[in-house]
């Protein structure tokens, strides 16, 4: 027994079916490679099943050509040019009718002048080009859809290069925006290789991301420009995320004085906050440093136990805003350190706490230049809010290193690193809408 798959049209006292794909017999599964439809068959299926809607819609648009013809006057129907489009499920061909408007010849459609696919098949290309490499992604693509032509992983590429180009999307004034009352913005820099030498041999990258109070979050970022497209840059993100005149704008930085001005400028509304994420690795460098005493000082148990103690009070005073605790700590840990060791044989030049000394003397230095940027953390953490640019941290991880930095060893042009980190955060974002309208 043949199973075929047709396709019918029923409707206005009639009844019409064409013939779409030969499946095949249809045998008990009982193996299991036999059950349902392979991946070839599917693909098959699918490539038949479009090129019938085509054909069914290339009718319809011949009668709406003619249509037009018959209800505007000085229109005439000139000829029909053919088609090829790439489309999701295939190729397909069809016969696109041209009008002559006193002269002017010109397409009943409004279709692209150079539309070779459909934006449903680009977007998918650029999507799955943002994620991973231009030929990994052609094969994933070719071995699950019916792909006759576009295959190639350059097509790929201009795809994302041409998708990158087009600036963000800003918007509408007539769109109803959610009142958002209080906003969170980190700030981050990386780098990317250059491979241009002459602008040097890495790409700054601000990385940036809005969290409002309701709604979804955004992702931005921005390579090699100057201040004033950044601050713009950074307004209009903020504007798309929600931003009016009363939201309270709470912006994360890593202490850097040039990140703090640009969230002043852009329409920070709060003081710039010193995020606890760069505080705590500080603090990390310490605790390792105290906890290492306890085998570099084997005959001095009751010493470090009260170093790590203090270290340990240390962290909980600085979660609580108190920067002058560093100094504390300090004069508290200095008198232990002191204390006479037994006399053994076998002494080490160098002193086992010197790194923790180290550690602590970077901690105070740092904390004592970013005092005016500290708050108290665990009150704000109690009451559900952002204390630092954690976020901001796996966006810059998410966008750049793991599609151009770290273990990749390419390197980057500023506009091609600059389009595709558009598309990839676009796709994070969720820009790129698919449109409902394909039949």
């Amino acid at each position: 027994m043949v199973w075929i798959i047709k396709i019918c049209e029923v409707g206005q006292g009639r009844r019409r079916e064409k013939s779409v794909f030969k499946l095949g017999d249809l045998c008990a599964p009982i193996e299991i490679e036999r059950l349902g439809v392979s991946l070839e068959q599917g693909k098959a299926l699918m490539a038949a099943l479009q090129s019938a809607v085509v054909e069914i819609q290339a009718a319809a648009l011949a009668e709406h050509a003619k249509l037009i013809v018959r209800s505007e006057p000085g229109v005439a129907l000139k000829d029909y040019r053919r088609r090829r489009v790439q489309t999701v499920y295939g190729e397909v061909n069809l016969r696109v009718p041209r009008l002559d408007r006193g002269g002017i010849v010109e397409p009943c459609t409004q279709w692209p002048t150079n539309c070779r696919s459909t934006p449903e098949l680009d977007t998918l290309r650029t999507t799955l080009s943002a994620w991973m490499s231009y030929r990994t992604a052609e094969q994933l693509l070719s071995g699950l859809i019916p792909l006759q032509g576009g295959r190639h992983h350059t097509t790929f590429r201009n795809r994302v290069l041409v998708k990158g180009a087009t600036p963000e999307p800003t918007r509408s004034t007539d769109e109803p925006v959610a009142s958002v009352s209080k906003m969170t913005l980190g700030l981050d820099c990386t780098f990317i290789r250059s491979h241009d030498r002459q602008k040097g041999r890495l790409h700054e990258v601000l990385i940036g991301h809005i969290e409002p109070n309701s709604g979804s979050s955004r992702v931005f970022s921005s390579i090699d420009e100057a201040g004033p497209e950044r601050v713009s840059r950074i307004k209009r993100n903020l504007a798309n995320a929600g931003m009016t005149e009363k939201t309270e704008v709470t912006t994360f930085t890593d202490g850097g004085g040039g990140l703090r001005e640009l969230a002043l400028r852009s329409g920070a509304t709060e003081t710039p906050v010193l995020d606890w994420h760069h505080v705590a690795q500080r603090i990390q460098h310490v605790r390792q440093a105290a906890s290492g005493l306890t085998s570099s000082v084997p005959d001095l148990p009751h010493v470090t136990a009260k170093i790590i103690a203090e270290v340990e009070r240390l962290r909980w005073r600085l979660w609580h805003g108190k920067p002058n605790a560093v100094a504390e700590a300090i004069e508290n840990i200095r008198p232990l350190i002191k204390t006479r060791r037994r006399p053994t044989k076998k002494r080490r030049v160098q002193r086992p706490w010197s790194a923790l000394m180290a550690a602590l003397y970077f901690l105070r230095k740092y904390t004592s230049g970013q005092e005016a940027w500290m708050i108290n953390y665990a009150q704000r953490h109690r009451r559900g809010e952002r204390v630092g640019t954690s976020q901001t941290e796996s966006a810059a991880n998410f966008l750049v290193n793991k599609r151009m930095n770290k273990s990749q060893q390419m390197r980057w042009s500023a506009i091609g690193a600059s389009r595709i980190l558009q598309i990839r955060a676009a796709v994070i974002n969720e820009d790129f809408r698919r449109s409902p309208k394909a039949a």
